[in-house]
C-alpha cells in the first residue's frame, strides 16, 4: 500500500505532457481542429509548448503548429514530441474529401473578415474600393450576397472554374490587387470561398442558426520568462448546440502589441513583460482574454513602502508581480507644488510655500491636502475641467446660457453635490436654459443620437459611435443597443424662446427607428438591454436612475477613472471614456477598489480626490529607479505632464506679478474661471485650451509644438509681463536685499523650492556680467527660469 501511494505521488511530480482535447474527431473536408500541447514541469508550472513540440501526422490528417485538417478517412493517431516527452493523440476522420454544406454567413463571411476585405480601409468603406462594396466587417449578409453574386452581372464569380473568379484571385494575390496578397492558396479561407463559389454560390437559411457563444481555448495565461508563445484555440457554438472550430476563420488583435503580439492563427508571441488584452472575434462574436508575461529581473529586491490605503496596496500588488519596484516618495516641494496645481489649478504662493518647507509635522502633507479641497479656487479649476467635457461654451449656449451653466456646476461642486445627483439633474433637465441651467446639457447635443453618444462617453466611459452605422468592430455594442440608448432620448425637444433661451420640453411622444431594420426601438439601457418604461415616466429620468445606482457598472468607474486621469496624468483605462474589451484597464482591482469606495462614499467627489491624494501611489517621485524606467503604464512613478494652458498662464502672471486682463471680464480674472472656451487669447489657444466641440478630454492638447516655444521665448504674453515696471523684479530690485535672496524667492514662488547652490552660481555670475543693465539682467534670468521643464510641468 506504501508503496503504491508512493509511486501515485511520483508520478504526479514528473515532468508531463497533456494534449487538448484528448481525441479529435474531423469530419468533412472543411472541418479543421487546434490542439494545444501543454508541458507541465515537476515544479507545478505548465506552460504552452505547441510551437515547439514536433507532430508527426499519419495519412489521415496534416498538421501546422497544432491545426489539424482531414487528407483520408480512418482512424490513427498523430505523435507529438517535446524534448524527450511523447504522447499520442486519437484521430477520427470521416467524410475527408466531401467539403460539405458550405455556409456563406460562417465561413465565407468569417473569411472576407480574416482577409480584411471588409475593413474600413478596404471594400467595408461607405463607397466601396474601385467599384466593389461590401458591409462593413460583413454586418451585412444579405447585401454581401447580393454585391458578390449579382453585380456587374457576377463578374467576380466563376462557378465553373472557381480558381479564376476573380473573388478568389485578388484575395490570393494572382492578379494585381491593392491589397495584395490576403491568405494562402491552401489556408482555411481560401478553401472556404473556393467550395461556396464551386458549390453555386448558396446563401443560408433564413432559419440558420447563430452563433450563441465563442469558447477560447489557451494553456496558461501567465507565461514566465524563457517560455515566450502561447496558441489561441476557437471554437463557435451555435444556438442548433453544434460546434466546430474556428480558428483560422477568426479575427485575433493585440491592445499591447508590444507586450503581446498575435499573428492571424492565434500565435501570441510576447515582447516584454506586463499585460494585454487579446480580442478573438468570430463573425459578431466577441471573447477578450487577458495575458500576462514576467521576465525576471536579476538582482532585483522588491521594496515598496507602507501602504496608506487600498490605493495602494491595489498598486502595489501589481506593480510586485510585474516585478516593477516604486520609485520613492516625492521631495516636499515637489509634493506641495504638484497637487496645489492638480487641487486648484494654481502654483502655492509664497506664504504657502515657506510656511509648509517650515512644518516638521508628520501629517503636514495630509493637513495641506485637506486645505486645497476645503478652498474656493477648487470649484473654479474643477468646474472648468466639466466644462470641458461638458461643451460649455458661448457659441453653443449663447454668453447669458454658458455663464449660467458654469456657474450652476461651480455652485454644485461648492455645495458638496454628489457626483451622481448632478449627473441625475443633467440628464433629466427641462425648462428655460436661462432659469434651469443643467437645461443646457440638451443644447450642446440636438439629437437622441447625438445625446446617446455624449451621455455614452461622459457617464459610461464607452464611445458608441461606432455602432451608429454598423455593429461596434471591438466591442459587443451593436446597432439595437446604439438606437436604443438614442430611444431614452427621443421624446426632448429644445425650444426657441424670444429671449435667445431655449426651452427644453419632455414630451409624451417620440420615437427613434434603428435605420437598416426599419424596427422602432424601445429604450436600451447599455449591457442590461430593452426596459419597459411606464406610461407617464420620462425615460431620461429612468435611464439617469439606472445609471446612478451603486451597483451600476459604468458610473463609478467612469468618474474614478476620470479623477484619476487628471490626478495622476494618465487614467486606469487610457483613454479615459474608451472603456472596452480590447482597451483593459492597467489596474482592473484599482478601479474597482476606486468606484465601490467612491459609491459607498455617496459619490462625493471630494471625498475621491482626497483617497487618492493621501495615497503613496500620488506622492511618488517622478524620478526612475533601475527597474521602472520603461514603466508608463502602471504608476510605478509619478507622470510628468505639461500644464494646462489655464494653468500655465495663470503661472506667468503669479510668478512676474502681473494679471491677466481679459477683455469683458472683471480685474482679477484668473485663466481657469474663464467662462467660455472661445475666448480670442492668443496664449490659451497655442497652449491647447480646447473649443469644446466634442464630450472627449482628447480635444485638450497636451503636446509641446514649435507654437509654444515661440510664445515662451517671444511671445507679447510673456516678454509684456517681464518688462512692466512695476511687475515683481521691479519689487524686488527696489528691495535693499542680497542677490541670492531675490534668486530664491523667483525660484520658491515658480519652482516651490530655493534654487540651488549650482542654479545660484550661474545666476550671479550672470548678474555680474550684466552688470551694466542690471533691469534687464534680472529679465534674462526670470525668463530664463520660466522657460525651464521644470516650471512648465507639474512633476
Amino acid at each position: 500500500m506504501l508503496l503504491s501511494l508512493c509511486l501515485i505521488a511520483l508520478a504526479q511530480t514528473l515532468p508531463k505532457l497533456t494534449i487538448e482535447p484528448q481525441s479529435v474527431h474531423l469530419h468533412g473536408g472543411g472541418s479543421a481542429r487546434q490542439v494545444l500541447v501543454l508541458f507541465h514541469a515537476a515544479d507545478g508550472t505548465s506552460r504552452d509548448v505547441t510551437h515547439e513540440a514536433e507532430f508527426t501526422a499519419n495519412t489521415l490528417v496534416s498538421v501546422e503548429a497544432g491545426h489539424l485538417r482531414p487528407t483520408a478517412n480512418g482512424d490513427g493517431k498523430v505523435s507529438i514530441r517535446y524534448g524527450k516527452m511523447t504522447a499520442e493523440l486519437p484521430v477520427k476522420v470521416t467524410e475527408a474529401t466531401t467539403y460539405g454544406p458550405v455556409g456563406f454567413r460562417r465561413e465565407v463571411m468569417a473569411a472576407m473578415n480574416v482577409g480584411g476585405c471588409n475593413m474600413g480601409a478596404c471594400h467595408g468603406t461607405p463607397t466601396g474600393k474601385n467599384g466593389f462594396k461590401l458591409s462593413l466587417r460583413g454586418f451585412d449578409p444579405p447585401a454581401d450576397h447580393r454585391q458578390l453574386t449579382r453585380d456587374q452581372l457576377g463578374r467576380r464569380i466563376d462557378p465553373w472554374n472557381p480558381d479564376d473568379s476573380l473573388m478568389l484571385r485578388k484575395a490570393l494575390g494572382t492578379v494585381p490587387h491593392e491589397g495584395g496578397s490576403r491568405f494562402g492558396a491552401t489556408s482555411v479561407p481560401a478553401n472556404a470561398m473556393r467550395a461556396w463559389i464551386a458549390a453555386g454560390l448558396p446563401d443560408d437559411s433564413p432559419n440558420l442558426a447563430g452563433v450563441k457563444r465563442l469558447l477560447v481555448r489557451t494553456g496558461p495565461r501567465v507565461l514566465h520568462a524563457p517560455s515566450k508563445v502561447m496558441q489561441v484555440a476557437v471554437s463557435a457554438e451555435f444556438a442548433d448546440g453544434t460546434t466546430r472550430d474556428v480558428t483560422r476563420l477568426t479575427n485575433f488583435s493585440s491592445s499591447d502589441t508590444l507586450t503581446a503580439n498575435v499573428n492571424g492563427n492565434g500565435r501570441v508571441e510576447f515582447g516584454k513583460s506586463g499585460e494585454a488584452a487579446i480580442l478573438v472575434r468570430y463573425l459578431e462574436e466577441l471573447v477578450s482574454i487577458r495575458v500576462t508575461y514576467l521576465e525576471p529581473k536579476p538582482g532585483l529586491i522588491f521594496n515598496a513602502p507602507t501602504p496608506v490605503n487600498f490605493v495602494d496596496e491595489t498598486v502595489t500588488a501589481k506593480l510586485k508581480a510585474l516585478s516593477i519596484p516604486p520609485s520613492g516618495d516625492c521631495t516636499d516641494t515637489d509634493f506641495l507644488r504638484r497637487v496645489t496645481l492638480d487641487v486648484l489649478g494654481r502654483l502655492p504662493t509664497l506664504k504657502e510655500v515657506d510656511t509648509f518647507l517650515a512644518d516638521a509635522a508628520s501629517d503636514k502633507r495630509t493637513r495641506v491636502i485637506d486645505r486645497l479641497l476645503a478652498a474656493p479656487e477648487f470649484n473654479d479649476f474643477w468646474a472648468m475641467k466639466w466644462a470641458d467635457v461638458l461643451r460649455s461654451s458661448a457659441k453653443t449656449l449663447q454668453p447669458k446660457g454658458n455663464a449660467a451653466f458654469q456657474l450652476w456646476l461651480r455652485d454644485r461642486l461648492a455645495a458638496g453635490t454628489p457626483m451622481d445627483l448632478i449627473a441625475q439633474e443633467l440628464l433629466a433637465a427641462t425648462g428655460n436654459t436661462y432659469t434651469q441651467p443643467a437645461a443646457n446639457f440638451y443644447r450642446t447635443a440636438r439629437t437622441p443620437t447625438d445625446l446617446a453618444e455624449s451621455t455614452a462617453q461622459l457617464f459610461l466611459g464607452v464611445r458608441m459611435q461606432c455602432a451608429k452605422c454598423h455593429n461596434h468592430p471591438a466591442e459587443k455594442w451593436s446597432q439595437d443597443d446604439y438606437y436604443g440608448l438614442a430611444a431614452v432620448f427621443a421624446r426632448v425637444t429644445p425650444r426657441a424662446d424670444l429671449a435667445g433661451a431655449e426651452v427644453v420640453v419632455a414630451l409624451r411622444q417620440g420615437e427613434v427607428n434603428q435605420p437598416r431594420t426599419g424596427q422602432v426601438m424601445k429604450p436600451r439601457f447599455p449591457g442590461t438591454g430593452e426596459v419597459e418604461v411606464p406610461a407617464g415616466v420620462d425615460r431620461r429620468k429612468q435611464f439617469a436612475d439606472w445609471l446612478t445606482k451603486p451597483g451600476n457598472p459604468f458610473f463609478a468607474k467612469s468618474v474614478a477613472n476620470r479623477v484619476w486621469f487628471h490626478l495622476l496624468g494618465r487614467g486606469i483605462v487610457e483613454p479615459v471614456d474608451d472603456f472596452r474589451e480590447s482597451n483593459p484597464a492597467a489596474n482592473d482591482e484599482l478601479l474597482q477598489a476606486l468606484a465601490d469606495d467612491f459609491a459607498k462614499q455617496g459619490f462625493d467627489l471630494r471625498k475621491l480626490i482626497r483617497t487618492v491624494l493621501v495615497s503613496r501611489t500620488y506622492q511618488r517621485s517622478a524620478e526612475a529607479n533601475a527597474w521602472n524606467a520603461d514603466d508608463g503604464k502602471y504608476f510605478s512613478r509619478a507622470i510628468a505632464k505639461q500644464l494646462t494652458a489655464e494653468q500655465l498662464l495663470d503661472a506667468v502672471c503669479d510668478v512676474t506679478g502681473v494679471p491677466e486682463k481679459f477683455p469683458g471680464q472683471p480685474a482679477g480674472t484668473r485663466a481657469v474661471q474663464l467662462p467660455d472656451a472661445a475666448e480670442a487669447h492668443p496664449f490659451l489657444k497655442t497652449f491647447g485650451k480646447p473649443a469644446r466641440d466634442i464630450p472627449c478630454e482628447c480635444e485638450r492638447e497636451s503636446e509641446g509644438n514649435l507654437s509654444q516655444a515661440l510664445q515662451l521665448i517671444n511671445g507679447e504674453t510673456v516678454n509684456a509681463k517681464l518688462k512692466k515696471p512695476d511687475n515683481r523684479l521691479g519689487e524686488l530690485l527696489i528691495r535693499k536685499v542680497p542677490d541670492r535672496v531675490r534668486i530664491d524667492e523667483l525660484y520658491r514662488i515658480a519652482l516651490a523650492r530655493p534654487a540651488s547652490d549650482a542654479e545660484a552660481k550661474v545666476a550671479l555670475a550672470y548678474l555680474a556680467k550684466k552688470a551694466e543693465s542690471p533691469r534687464k539682467a534680472w529679465e534674462d534670468v526670470l525668463w530664463a527660469l520660466l522657460n525651464t521643464r521644470e516650471f512648465l510641468y507639474r512633476h
